[in-house]
């Protein structure tokens, strides 16, 4: 009796192997979605995290020109050329404030034999490292007489070590910058990203009087990175930094040639753009969601229209309205578990392949498949509830007199 109740309750949904596809499928792709675009909303935020790292809280950039911060990344609006090193000489005075590094870069090609590369020169002094917290994985720091001295030196960043010199140590070896010899004294390990969007390991770091006088002839620089030694003292040191420079420009807060952006600025615009894009992934996935539970509603209906002899026959023999209702509950739960599960499986393994190609980090979205997994099995117990009460609702005396 056992063995004959279980076929009735599964031979009807195998019975039709398309329709019990097309059901699945609907699941399937809701609950995939449904992680795949979680994955990369948590991922996204580990990101932003980690690029605002080497843009700690207590790192300030003073920047020549007009800028403004969208999506989280400082972008120039307007260029200047009126920010000296000199600036920063004066700045270095103010209370609280303990690196110090004028910036100056610009597109350069390097060249070591065979391999030419074309990437980010920065020129910088040795502060800078300090300031950006960027690892050195070889060799040493630039030293306060070789910026004095104008001696053409360079750290490689990561990538640029990589196209150059492969696995082989760079260390004392002679590259070609813009056809100018340097010695490579260091390496950085890997960074990433930062917030203003740039790739950290594709640069070459050189002595910024260097970059000015021989690599691009310039007598200013394009901004100052400052580390502070205590947060709180950001808006004073911010107000002494605005009073210093419209001093030593001669010019007023409308007209000032100079912007100062803070890291609380980019990250308060990074995680307000994760946020509303976590938030709308959050809502299209659950969205597809709905609409494979919709899916598989208009299909279990449909084969209770399908099954009306089947049902009728049963109901004529004895069978009971809550046989009826279980039957096709249970029915509508297993396409969504079952979808749900393949749909698990296959959002996951999405994710892992799309991720690292992305360069995004590998987050596992344990609350959004704890979600998934309740959602489906809601979505199932709804999905079924319709038919289910509609199969149990049927005349089979109607069915008798139609004949079937």
């Amino acid at each position: 009796m056992r063995i004959k109740k279980h076929r009735l309750l599964w031979g009807g949904l195998f019975y039709k192997k398309l329709r019990l596809f097309l059901s699945l499928l609907g699941i399937i792709i809701g609950v995939a979605a449904l992680i795949v675009m979680n994955s990369f909303g948590e991922s996204a935020q580990v990101k932003t995290l980690k690029e605002i790292s080497t843009f700690g809280p207590d790192v300030l950039l003073v920047v020549a020109g007009s800028v403004q911060v969208h999506g989280g990344r400082p972008i120039q609006t307007e260029l200047a050329t009126t920010l000296k090193p000199s600036d920063a000489k004066a700045l270095r005075a103010i209370d609280g404030i303990k690196y110090i590094s004028p910036v100056f870069n610009g597109l350069g090609i390097v060249r070591n034999g065979k391999n030419t590369y074309v990437t980010t020169i920065t020129g910088v002094n040795p502060e800078y490292l300090k300031i950006r917290r960027f690892p050195l994985e070889e060799g040493r720091n630039f030293l306060k007489s070789e910026i004095q001295s104008y001696e053409k030196v360079a750290i490689l960043g990561y990538k640029v070590k990589k196209e150059l010199f492969g696995d082989e140590d760079p260390i004392g070896k002679h590259i070609y910058v813009n056809k100018l010899p340097f010695k490579v004294i260091g390496v950085l390990g890997p960074i990433g990203i930062d917030a203003s969007g740039e790739d950290q390991d594709d640069q070459v770091l050189v002595p910024y009087t260097v970059a000015m006088a021989a690599l691009y002839n310039v007598d200013y620089i394009k901004s100052i990175y400052i580390r502070v030694s205590d947060v709180s003292l950001i808006p004073l040191i911010v107000k002494r930094i605005d009073q210093i420079l419209l001093k030593r420009h001669h010019v007023t807060e409308r007209d000032k040639d100079f912007t100062i952006v803070k890291a609380e600025d980019i990250l308060e615009a990074k995680t307000r753009t994760t946020k509303i894009f976590a938030s709308l992934v959050g809502s299209i996935s659950v969205l597809c969601l709905l609409v494979g539970a919709l899916g598989v509603t208009a299909i279990m209906t449909l084969a209770v229209n399908e099954r009306k002899k089947e049902i009728g026959i049963r109901k004529a023999l004895g069978a009971r309205e809550k046989d009826l209702v279980y039957q096709f509950l249970m029915e509508s739960v297993f396409i969504t578990v079952v979808g749900g599960i393949i749909g698990i499986i296959l959002g996951l393994g999405i994710s892992i392949i799309l991720l690292p190609i992305l360069h995004y980090p590998i987050v596992m979205p344990w609350l959004p498949i704890g979600i998934s997994v309740g959602l489906t099995i809601i979505f199932g117990l709804i999905a079924g509830i319709y038919p289910a009460y509609k199969a149990a609702k049927i005349d089979p005396i109607i069915l008798l007199r139609q004949g079937f």
